[in-house]
């Protein structure tokens, strides 16, 4: 008995080290890459390390957030990998590896639901091999931007929806124990509504990605007698509530918020939407390595709508069904979503490239189960044999890149905000910028330097900011970015500065002493006040 379980546990050691192989692989691409930019530098991307940095000066806690509020499970699990680590560089990478593991670790509770009959190392194997395709997706992409088709590698940046696409994959795998199990047990349903509630409540995208998805998969299946109405019903009822749930909870939590999801909506966009799509994927496709992964993208829709075939004919195991169908109503709904809206961002796309890994899993398994059915079928060496070389070369890889993937993330520095702290002279100091330029500079200059928000009239601009950074502020200098738009210009607003310096992608006008600067500290700081005003806070 104790050895069997000391060898379960060293098989599951040896999947979770080839995992945490693939992450280490898949981060050292991003920060080898362009994309960098987007993991540590991009203005969205900052939001959690300006939390804490905000949280950190001891400011009230007065957020403006978008409609994705990233207090669930964003915040928590920032604020611990920021606990253990010196940068935000480094916190950011940590949390981007946590998340990679959380999906493998989601993956390998599927395949406990969809393989009950399978050995453990055959079920690692399988969850192995869907993360494997997941880092290869990852390795495809290299750009700087976040408006590009490149989906799989926002999973390892902090506010682009990963607490949604994890929330996904929870819910699947808790819909699979449901379906397997034939009854809805109260602790799955317990769980399923707290997941459903949290993640609403955070960020409603939960709705669309996943918890619509379900209810119509379950309703379909039932309705088609592929699937039991009592946890049907049990575990869409319990999806609703939670959301409903959720939803009520944003009601105390609207201050945080910046505009309602229905703003996002533009029905009458869609064509134009269409458009915008296929000009992405005719840029995606203009290279070989984005050829590859529009064909990886394609390769994982077809394995779910291919799977959900397969298995509706063989009258496969309603997991099996379940797990095929699920991805492909989550795709369907997701793109036709996204078009219908008329939105031109392309991260809502994200579940295309992560549920169709639950089909992948679910496609494994009829192919298990029909060599199994067949009079010739042996134990195939080769298979293991294979699969033993691809364990062998993937940690073999991540052994190659580790190293060098640790030296860059302790080292990694912010030039731009060097220059400004050399202005500062370690003197505090506080100034204003737009959006793009300020955030990064924000989050990565001194504690001495504090920077504030503005639009382009200096009015707070209140967008993935704290208001309350803003009380008594008295900024002296504004940063004006190479890619800044200034309609009216800063010295036709402010007057002439003391002086300018320059910097790498900015420049600092100085205008501490001169009447700009009472000029500069009445607009920010009242405008702020008003907003703050507006949001009861």
């Amino acid at each position: 008995m104790r050895s069997a379980r000391l060898r379960a546990l060293g098989h599951e050691a040896v999947g979770a080290v080839v995992a945490l192989a693939l992450t280490v692989v898949a981060l050292r691409h991003v920060i080898a890459s362009a994309r960098v930019s987007l993991l540590w530098y991009d203005g969205d991307s900052v939001l959690l390390p300006l939390v804490v940095r905000s949280m950190q000066a001891g400011d009230p806690f007065e957020w403006a957030m978008s409609p994705a509020l990233f207090f669930f499970p964003e915040l928590p699990v920032y604020l611990l990998c920021s606990l253990v680590t010196a940068t935000p560089q480094q916190a950011l990478a940590l949390n981007g590896v946590l998340v990679l593991l959380g999906v493998y670790a989601l993956l390998r509770a599927a395949a406990n639901e969809l393989m009950p009959a399978a050995g453990r190392p055959a079920r690692i194997a399988v969850s192995g091999i869907a993360f494997a395709f997941l880092t290869l997706l990852v390795l495809t992409e290299s750009s700087a931007s976040a408006t590009s088709l490149e989906l799989a590698s926002l999973l390892l940046t902090t506010t682009y929806y990963y607490g949604v696409v994890l929330a996904l994959l929870a819910t699947a795998v808790l819909v699979l124990r449901a379906v397997r199990t034939g009854r809805a047990s109260v602790p799955v349903l317990v769980v399923l509504g707290l997941v459903a509630a949290a993640t609403t409540a955070s960020n409603p995208l939960y709705v669309p990605w996943s918890g619509a998805p379900v209810v119509v998969t379950l309703l379909v299946l039932a309705l088609a007698q592929r699937v039991p109405w009592r946890p049907a019903l049990l575990v869409s009822g319990t999806v609703v509530a939670g959301a409903v749930v959720g939803y009520l909870v944003r009601i105390p939590l609207r201050p945080f918020v910046s505009l309602d999801p229905s703003t996002y909506v533009h029905p009458d966009q869609a064509i134009s939407t269409l458009g915008f799509f296929a000009s992405l994927t005719d840029v995606r496709s203009g290279t070989l390595i984005g050829d590859v992964g529009l064909a990886l993208m394609l390769i994982g829709v077809l394995l779910a709508v291919g799977g959900t075939v397969w298995a509706w004919r063989v009258r496969a195991s309603r997991t099996v069904l379940v797990a095929s169908a699920l991805p492909v109503v989550t795709v369907v709904a997701v793109s036709l979503g996204v078009v219908a809206a008329g939105s031109e961002t392309p991260r809502y796309l994200e579940p295309v490239v992560v549920a169709p890994l639950l089909a992948l899993i679910a496609v494994c398994e009829l192919v298990r189960v029909a060599v199994r059915q067949t009079r010739v079928y042996r134990p195939s060496r080769g298979i293991r044999v294979g699969l033993a070389i691809g364990t062998a070369v993937v940690l073999a890889a991540g052994i190659a890149v580790t190293p060098s993937t640790l030296r860059t993330v302790r080292t990694a520095s912010y030039a731009p905000a060097a220059c400004l702290d050399r202005w500062a002279d370690g003197k505090p100091v506080v100034g204003v910028g737009q959006f793009w330029t300020v955030r990064p500079l924000a989050t990565y200059a001194s504690q001495n330097v504090r920077m504030l928000q503005v639009r382009d009239s200096f009015q707070v601009y209140p967008w993935l900011v704290d208001l309350g950074s803003y009380r008594n502020a008295d900024p002296t200098f504004v940063l004006v970015g190479s890619g800044d738009v200034w309609p009216t210009s800063v010295e036709d607003q402010l007057g002439a500065p003391v002086s300018v310096t320059h910097c790498t992608g900015f420049d600092i006008w100085d205008y501490a002493g001169t009447a700009g600067s009472a000029t500069l500290r009445d607009r920010v700081v009242d405008s702020a006040a008003q907003v703050r005003r507006d949001r009861g806070f």
